[in-house]
């Protein structure tokens, strides 16, 4: 298994861990808020440590522009997601998110040629079923307006992740003035989405403040998964082919649904525990496939 493949799987584990935290705190912070406070904390600390430890200056301003875009598309895919988590639960909410692999599909195939073979459309028809399986188990156990709008949310989350992912991907690939590192991409976009995030927070309303008690989840949002989850993925996007790299982020879901089980007693069914396994073994054998063409 080559570097970027665990590099991604590492990461896709660190970020799996975000909707347990966002579940703490949207009782209590608003959606935006919480986006701002994760990605604004982590923004601030990597700038800190690039500026006046590493001594790290970047002059290229076509770096900030793809930053910039970067940083957009992230405060759309938090803006939409957690309200989904607060709606339908963040297991729940974070399948919904990762239909990205099949915008990835397409946009690996527009954007880098990526070839398309007849087993990985197998293995992504075979993902989806998954996917359907899971949404099928928790219908039962929801409202119906709450469901609408979080599954609404939820969708809309996997174009704007997929978003996300290909615009990192493609700054990777760029050539700059300076030698551009993963952790600097994640430290200015997050800069980005947490100034548009707060702007955004400031409509809405009904919440209380940020005390001490949110410090655990809010710290474990900014540093596990903003800062280690993402800079250990948008290292493993420089190599690994957009497809593969969303099937492998398929793992977060199920990290978050089996931590949802666990921390909220979140409802299960045996069609979920089935959409699960199948989704399982679509990341191993897409990540098989892969390795295979590359070699």
């Amino acid at each position: 298994m080559n570097k970027s493949v665990i590099s991604l799987i590492l990461g896709t584990i660190c970020i799996g861990l975000a909707p347990i935290f966002v579940k703490n705190l949207s009782s209590d912070i608003s959606p935006s808020m919480i986006g701002a406070l994760r990605c604004g904390i982590a923004g601030s600390i990597l700038l800190l440590y690039q500026l006046f430890i590493k001594k790290h200056y970047i002059k290229d301003i076509r770096f900030y522009s793809m930053t910039a875009v970067i940083g957009i598309c992230f405060a759309l895919d938090l803006f939409v997601w957690h309200r989904s988590v607060h709606l339908i639960g963040a297991g729940m909410a974070t399948i919904l998110g990762n239909t990205q692999v099949f915008y990835l599909l397409v946009f690996g195939l527009i954007l880098y040629k990526e070839k398309v073979t007849l087993k990985k459309l197998l293995v992504f028809f075979f993902a989806f079923s998954g996917v359907f399986l899971i949404l099928k188990g928790q219908v039962k156990f929801y409202k119906s307006e709450d469901f609408f709008w979080g599954v609404l949310f939820g969708l809309a989350t996997g174009l704007c992740y997929s978003l996300y992912t290909t615009s990192i991907k493609k700054t990777t690939l760029l050539n700059f003035k300076n030698k551009i590192t993963a952790l600097d991409i994640i430290t200015y976009s997050s800069l980005v989405t947490g100034l548009l995030l707060l702007v955004s927070a400031q409509f809405e309303s009904g919440y209380s403040q940020v005390n001490i008690t949110h410090l655990p989840s809010v710290m474990g949002l900014a540093v596990l998964c903003q800062i280690i989850g993402w800079s250990l993925i948008s290292y493993g996007l420089k190599k690994a082919p957009l497809s593969v790299s969303g099937l492998i982020i398929l793992l977060q879901p199920v990290i978050a649904k089996i931590l949802s089980i666990y921390r909220f007693n979140e409802p299960y069914s045996s069609l979920e525990i089935v959409g699960a396994a199948i989704l399982l073994i679509c990341i191993y054998l897409g990540t098989r496939l892969s390795i295979r063409s590359s070699n």
